[in-house]
């Protein structure tokens, strides 16, 4: 891949003390991370047990069998080996992938909801990843840095806030316990992969070690590929890149009521990409640039737990900035998008004779700006922006038996947000507003295998600067007009489902089968509406909708065996004229099964996914459906090999063409890929 490293010559400087002054004084701050502990070794094994460092507040959403919760494991990670987080969860039910076969522009669906306009919530140890510019991902960090994804789908807002229309994924990062067991205090690894598809080199290593009171690691990565190949074997032009990061964490525990985390990351990545990179090639709409990717990020968390019922508090204070730089190469122009995030967030889980309270402040400011060169352009360019956004929000909720055989949980979430456009001479006024997020679930347990399930969530989005404060021209003849009277998006999801652990049994060791039906109402949806006539662009609330869907997976374990299937679709309308929502993902099943060999530190494993054919469009446009094939094993060789992996795995193992619904540009083909692991 041709890139360019020395063709930036605008500098912006990090106004770091600034920010975080600004934070301390107005108590801006943001909601907390979630990500499980890193320790899950016994006593035995070190002395001082690792607590959360991060609260519970995943847990406590798991806790409800109203809301869906999915966790992608360490050894699944590895299984997958995948490029991008998205090849981690798009296997799960009612989660999908648009944006096409490159990684640069792929975005995260849930229910038919997507990150890429912040309609769900991404976190990484808990820092709010909240970046959202017109044709550019906020997908950055290297799956290797992960020891888990938990993706929470539905409607969410009471505990995280403002984004989660649909849901949230929360990646959480590795720790020295990750790797070391038993005795061990101090090791380290270094692993290089290959896939066969675009010739990519992924290499990695890492160092950590602990004592009785502090658990460190320092891991980096470096990715290198060629452009990917599809299916009816053509190159997809433009979808070569490279990456590079590291990351750092140290976990403090002085004793078992107090522990103290402390993480860095920082990731670069680059790619030669249309301007909009879903698109097939560069055109005039969608010139050739070459684009750099800084996202780096530090934050301190605390938790407090001196065993005491009524108190578990967590405490997390980060920032975050993402920061594009674009070389538009034929006319010669640099461009620049910059977003940082510095927020705080503190919550409280008290176990209390007969119902758990969880209660936590939430708060968050984000900056935001862009630089729009124009020195090549004759028409004129989008305006340069500065602008600024606060939010603090205050939630509680209660969990309580009734009886032997009901139990009930109700939360209710109060947010308070403003906006301002900071360029000296803007006469835009501000935005500011409030939302209530109130949930409820009642769950019957009619018998001791069957639990019933029915519940009420609401959500809510505000919206983002560049929503309401773009301006300048759009492309020639039409300019963006801006719009702060916004109201925010909102939801209301009712959900029924009905969980059934089955009991063991000759050929089940354990399983359970979860069935999930939805309808999510989602008001004053916020949607970008050009204007030929007027030679306009503005953002406005045009259009109630309506998102209904089902969900039915089944989980069967019995001995070295593990298996999955799962099917799920959703559908959406315009509540008023009853057309089709943009982006709703076809129909899914998949069935996946592993086997762990007894005899030998090998296993094995298969996945089928089928994507039916999705014809719920608007216009003669429809998407064919299609049949993926992967497969994986790894194996742990012992004796003189002792401390080497291998993992070995082919996705798309029948070289299918095929183009997910809605993308523009086709998937990936065939991909061999082989990582080798060395921990010493």
């Amino acid at each position: 891949m041709k890139t360019r490293k020395d063709i930036w010559t605008v500098k912006h400087s990090h106004r770091v003390a600034l920010a975080v002054g600004a934070v301390l004084s107005t108590m801006s701050v943001a909601p907390q991370a979630v990500a499980e502990s890193a320790a899950n070794q016994s006593k035995e094994a070190n002395p001082v047990e690792t607590l959360s460092v991060y609260g519970s507040r995943m847990d406590t959403q798991k806790a409800n069998a109203g809301v869906a919760v999915s966790t992608v494991s360490l050894e699944e990670i590895e299984k997958r080996q995948g490029s991008n987080v998205t090849d981690l969860i798009r296997h799960l039910p009612n989660v999908s992938v648009l944006g096409g076969g490159r990684d640069v522009a792929q975005s995260v669906t849930i229910r038919g909801l997507s990150s890429d306009n912040g309609r769900v919530i991404q976190l990484v140890d808990g820092t709010r990843q909240n970046f959202s510019v017109g044709h550019r991902s906020s997908l950055f960090i290297d799956p290797e840095l992960l020891r888990s994804v938990e993706v929470v789908r539905g409607p969410s807002s009471t505990l995280w806030g403002s984004g989660a229309l649909g849901g949230v994924f929360a990646q959480n990062t590795k720790s020295a316990s990750d790797f070391l067991s038993g005795s061990q205090t101090l090791g380290g690894y270094l692993k290089q992969g290959f896939h066969s598809n675009n010739n990519a080199s992924r290499t990695s290593g890492a160092v950590f070690g602990r004592t009785e009171t502090v658990d460190w690691l320092v891991q980096s990565y470096y990715n290198d590929s060629d452009n990917n190949q599809l299916g009816n074997g053509k190159t997809l032009s433009y979808s070569a890149e490279r990456e590079k990061g590291g990351f750092a964490k140290l976990v403090f525990t002085p004793s078992l009521d107090h522990q103290w985390s402390f993480t860095a990351r920082q990731g670069k990545r680059d790619a030669m990409v249309p301007t909009n990179p879903t698109a097939e090639e560069p055109s005039t709409s969608s010139p050739l640039v070459y684009r750099q990717v800084d996202d780096q990020s530090l934050s301190v968390a605390y938790n407090y737990d001196p065993s005491q019922p009524w108190i578990d508090l967590g405490a997390h204070l980060y920032w975050n900035d993402t920061e594009v730089n674009e070389h538009r190469v034929e006319k010669g122009e640099f461009d620049n998008n910059q977003m940082q995030t510095l927020g705080l967030s503190l919550s409280n889980r008290s176990n209390l004779e007969n119902l758990t309270l969880t209660t936590g402040l939430d708060a968050y400011q984000d900056n935001f700006e862009t630089v729009r060169d124009a020195s090549g352009s004759m028409f004129g360019r989008p305006d340069d922006q500065d602008a600024e956004a606060q939010s603090v929000g205050v939630f509680s909720q209660v969990d309580v038996p009734l009886g032997q055989a009901w139990h009930w949980q109700a939360g209710v979430r109060f947010d308070a947000y403003d906006a301002k456009d900071k360029r000296p001479s803007s006469t835009i006024g501000n935005h500011d507003d409030t939302a209530w997020s109130p949930s409820t679930a009642l769950t019957w347990q009619a018998t001791e295998q069957l639990a019933l399930t029915a519940s009420y969530r609401e959500a809510f989005r505000a919206p983002s600067l560049e929503e309401m404060y773009a301006s300048g021209t759009h492309f020639p003849g039409n300019q963006f007009v801006p719009n702060p009277d916004l109201r925010p998006e909102e939801s209301a999801n009712k959900e029924f489902s009905l969980n059934y652990h089955f009991a063991s049994a000759r050929y089940v060791d354990n399983a359970f089968l979860d069935i999930r039906i939805f309808r999510n109402d989602v008001n004053d949806y916020i949607d970008q509406n050009i204007s030929m006539n007027r030679g306009t662009t503005t953002r406005e609330n045009v259009k109630d909708a309506k998102l209904e869907g089902i969900e039915l997976s089944l989980h069967h374990q019995l001995g070295g065996f593990t298996n999955n299937l799962s099917y799920s679709q959703t559908e959406g309308k315009d509540k008023e004229t009853g057309s089709y929502l943009d982006n709703i993902p076809a129909h899914k099943f998949v069935a996946e099964t592993d086997y762990a060999l007894a005899t030998l530190p090998v296993s094995i494993g298969g996945r089928v996914s089928h994507y039916a054919e999705q014809t719920d469009t608007n216009d003669a446009k429809t998407y064919d459906g299609y049949t993926l094939w992967d497969v994986y094993a790894s194996y742990s060789p012992n004796g003189a090999w002792d401390g080497v992996k291998f993992d070995l795995a082919i996705d798309n193992l029948t070289d299918e063409q095929y183009t997910r619904a809605w993308a523009q540009v086709a998937s990936p083909g065939r991909d061999i890929k082989l990582n080798v692991r060395y921990q010493f």
